[in-house]
């Protein structure tokens, strides 16, 4: 009875160790798999950060704007090169992906002296440009070309982050879009005029144009 005894309990402490093995083996497994989606989680935010600071540095030198980042630490530091932003990228992504620190940071963007100016050249060249299509059989302005909204003055700054951040018909963001102007939505050659509005139009010696172009250049000046 004494032999039958010790062998149930020995079976249920058997039981019970095989028990705790697995629960701590599926246990490492929940774990590992909690670990990975976090880390998965990081990297989509991460790809999400890069994205953003790319997209604002652009929007930086275009309307010749002001962009800083700021870190977890709360740490500023003044973007106005490529390379600076290249090393905040290696210096915020990789310990936030490992969990080494709380956040990524964010980049911020505001008005620069010039951009005023800037932004009254795009509108000037967004109302006024128009590129030859040819299924229409006509000159197009840049927006029906590139398939955006009809354009409507922009301004303030904080109304041309909004408007650069819009979808065309086919799901592409404004600033992508316009990137660079050329023929049937590509960067194929295309022919430029300048519309006054009031009848008269002069013919551009542009074959394509960028974004860049759109805010420095003052197209209704050319001779």
């Amino acid at each position: 009875m004494v032999r039958i005894k010790s062998r149930l309990k020995f079976r249920w402490i058997l039981c019970f160790i095989i028990f705790f093995i697995v629960l701590l083996i599926y246990g490492n497994h929940l774990l590992k798999e909690r670990a990975k989606k976090l880390e998965d989680m990081r990297m989509i935010e991460a790809f999400d950060f890069m994205e953003d600071g790319w997209k604002k540095y652009r929007m930086m030198k275009y309307a010749g704007a002001n962009m800083e980042y700021t870190d977890s630490k709360g740490n500023i530091k003044v973007i106005e090169t490529e390379p600076v932003l290249l090393d905040v990228f290696d210096e915020a992504i990789d310990p936030y992906i490992l969990g080494k620190t709380p956040s990524l940071g964010y980049f911020r963007i505001t008005e620069g002296k010039r951009t005023s100016e800037f932004i009254q050249n795009f509108n000037d060249n967004m109302s006024h440009l128009k590129i030859w299509n040819n299924r229409e059989g006509r000159y197009m302005t840049i927006s029906e070309n590139e398939g955006l909204e009809e354009f409507k003055d922009i301004n303030s700054f904080e109304e041309l982050w909004e408007y650069m951040n819009k979808r065309n018909d086919e799901g592409v963001k404004y600033i992508n879009e316009l990137d660079i102007v050329g023929h049937d939505r590509t960067g194929q050659p295309g022919k430029f005029i300048y519309d006054y509005g009031n009848g008269e139009s002069k013919e551009i010696s542009e074959n394509v144009i960028t974004l860049f172009e759109l805010f420095k250049d003052k197209y209704k000046d050319w001779s």
